[in-house]
């Protein structure tokens, strides 16, 4: 019997996509019922400026991050795959670095005001245990 090699460059696209799927979650919860935020364009122009928003800028750097290594082709070696693991599950507060205070309030916050918060973190741990179980 033959154990499956895992491919390191599609469980980087698959934490991308619940990375951009998490973020995507929070910024929905943040914008909430703001009227002056109901414009795509106005709600980029606020993600760039607005200080509301500045608490997520860890997780946009880490999903550009991981996005320039997946294109660069950076993942034909498994190295990589764990550090990136190691700093999303520090957002949600798992693994074994020290959580941002900040991104882990707001999370909370999120998660009981936007039930899609809940949904996307979800799928964040599931492609962070996948990682997890590849990496062994």
């Amino acid at each position: 019997m033959t154990q499956e090699i895992p491919d390191h460059k599609m469980l980087a696209v698959e934490l991308s996509a619940a990375l951009k799927d998490f973020h995507r979650a929070l910024i929905r919860s943040e914008i909430g019922d703001d009227p002056a935020l109901q414009n795509p364009y106005t709600v980029l122009f606020a993600l760039i400026g607005d200080p509301r928003f500045s608490w997520m800028s860890g997780l946009s750097e880490l999903i550009a991050r991981l996005d320039q290594q997946v294109a660069d082709g950076e993942f034909a070696q498994p190295d990589k795959l764990p550090a990136l693991r190691e700093e999303a599950a520090a957002l949600i507060g798992e693994g074994g670095r020290e959580p941002d205070a900040g991104f882990r309030m707001r999370h909370v916050i999120a998660l009981q005001r936007e039930p899609e918060v809940g949904l996307a973190t979800g799928k964040l741990r599931k492609a962070l245990s996948r990682i997890a179980a590849a990496s062994r």
